[in-house]
């Protein structure tokens, strides 16, 4: 990709942050975000902006990273661009997996750790 994509791209990216903070149950311009980012403006402010927006958006951000590297990873391994999990059986397995896991009564806990087991020997 040449510079001029990665830059839109990465301005994108700023851009849907910033509405991500600013927008949601209690109004928060994005001036007042930004403020709040920087630890200045009113104290509820910054308690949604810095505890609870901000923490969600960079999870997202980053698990949405994660799903893209691991699709791209999966079409690079198998050199098919339309390779997708499912192809081989891996969203199966996990399914199978959360499936005996609350079958047996496993603690809620364990059903994720099982689905990523039998995924994983899938």
């Amino acid at each position: 990709m040449t510079t001029p994509r990665w830059g839109a791209m990465i301005a994108v990216l700023l851009l849907a942050g910033a509405m991500t903070i600013a927008v949601g149950t209690v109004d928060v311009s994005v001036t007042d975000a930004l403020r709040a980012l920087a630890g200045r403006g009113d104290e509820t402010t910054v308690f949604v902006v810095r505890s609870l927006r901000l923490p969600r958006m960079v999870l997202a951000a980053l698990v949405g990273a994660g799903l893209g590297i691991s699709g791209a990873a999966l079409q690079g391994v198998l050199r098919n661009p339309l390779a997708e999990p499912y192809l081989l059986g891996v969203s199966g397995g996990a399914a199978v997996g959360a499936v005996i896991a609350v079958t047996a009564g496993l603690a809620l806990a364990l059903v994720p750790l099982a689905a990523f087991a039998r995924a994983a020997g899938a």
